[in-house]
């Protein structure tokens, strides 16, 4: 087995850490990309692939204007939706959030796209436009990926990471989901960024292990909490509980 990790320099830092960190020898291979849009540029380099994990997206849409924010989270992950399919994987996971419908997100209109200018969408514009791109993000890998046999979409609500990624805003939303997960139906936990990591690779081990012939039917299905805990293993999810008061 052999992971192919595909980004730009900078993001190499955290992989390394952990690939230097694992038990026994870890066959990972990185592609470096200057733009992750050239992609399509490494086809005679990665020719053949199983399952092709897509966890990628902008950190401060806040600060986008809309143009920019879809170039990426639509436009950037439709490009390696195609390159997933032209190398003939069988499975594609895709990071998504919590609730996303795609069947009914509308496309922007260029009219539509020019009225929001050039300027940051700030929170409020951010927030309301939300859920339509991530519908339409989906949407896109669904389309540009059909000769894909499985689309597992993982949508996740709050995911917790070791660290706090936004400054305050994380470390107190971390701190609030502590207080009120045991009361919130389990599709709206937070999920440990580890717990989320593990179930997506699992499901994928699982789906290339089944023999079952689609034909030309697509299997496009959305994971949750619930999901995450099954596939992963209960036992995961308990060691990672017991940590959780160090996040």
């Amino acid at each position: 087995e052999e992971v192919i990790v595909v980004g730009r320099h900078s993001s190499f830092k955290k992989i390394d850490e952990i690939v230097s960190s694992a038990e026994g020898e870890s066959k990972v291979k990185r592609v470096n990309l200057a733009r992750v849009e050239d992609i399509s540029t490494y086809a005679k380099k990665i020719e053949r692939a199983d399952a092709c994990l897509i966890a990628l997206g902008t950190s401060a849409p806040h600060h986008m204007h809309l143009q920019q924010w879809l170039s990426v989270e639509i436009d950037l992950i439709r490009t390696i939706a195609e390159f997933c399919n032209k190398i003939q994987v069988r499975s594609i996971a895709l990071l998504s959030a919590v609730d996303v419908e795609n069947e009914s997100a509308v496309p922007f209109t260029k009219e539509e796209i020019e009225s929001y200018g050039e300027g940051a969408l700030g929170w409020i514009k951010m927030i309301i436009l939300y859920m339509r791109v991530k519908g339409l993000e989906e949407k896109a890998v669904i389309e540009s990926a059909s000769d894909v046999q499985y689309i597992r979409i993982f949508q996740p609500n709050t995911i917790v990471t070791e660290e706090p990624r936004y400054g305050w805003f994380d470390a107190t939303l971390f701190r609030l989901h502590k207080l009120v997960d045991p009361y919130l139906p389990s599709h709206y936990h937070s999920v440990d960024v580890r717990l989320l990591g593990a179930a997506m690779v699992a499901d994928a081990k699982t789906k290339l292990q089944e023999r079952e012939d689609l034909g030309s039917q697509q299997d496009v299905a959305k994971l949750s909490y619930e999901d995450y805990v099954s596939v992963a293993g209960k036992a995961f999810q308990d060691r990672l509980t017991a940590n959780k008061d160090e996040l």
